[in-house]
């Protein structure tokens, strides 16, 4: 398969990613109480802050802003270099990143909405397993490159 053609595979899954976890946080929105199971949960979180920092919410966004910055500029020199694996890693933590960023931006937190109750700190949402993802995608391309 030529690497237009993975192109065009990937920007169609990741925008259904991203379809899925913007439609997936306006239900939860409207939604706030959705789901309490004996293991799952699945209602409305308002995240304000990042796991590790407590940092001023307004430098904060600069440093998220410029992370995405850097990430964006990354993506499109790894495209030159046609390493698929490498591109959807960066595209899944870019699009989840500005997704998070938006509601940050908007909200003055993100929305996270699962919450499994067997893993520690086990809240998130469909960006967070993009971010992972992508990760993955990421350190495997670069155990390929060796």
């Amino acid at each position: 398969m030529k690497f237009g053609d993975k192109l065009r595979i990937l920007v169609s899954s990741n925008l259904i990613l991203i379809v899925l976890d913007r439609l997936s946080r306006w239900f939860i929105f409207k939604n706030p109480d959705f789901y309490s199971g004996r293991f799952i949960e699945l209602k409305l979180f308002k995240n304000s802050g990042l796991y590790f920092f407590s940092l001023n919410p307004n430098f904060l966004n600069l440093i998220i802003g410029a992370v995405l910055l850097l990430l964006v500029f990354l993506f499109f020199k790894t495209l030159k270099q046609g390493n698929f694996l490498l591109t959807t890693g960066f595209s899944l933590i870019i699009l989840a990143g500005f997704s998070n960023f938006f509601d940050r931006l908007y909200f003055g937190y993100v929305i996270d909405w699962i919450r499994i109750f067997i893993l520690p700190t086990s809240i998130f949402n469909v960006a967070d397993v993009m971010i992972i993802g992508g990760s993955i995608c990421l350190i495997l391309s670069l155990r390929k490159l060796r």
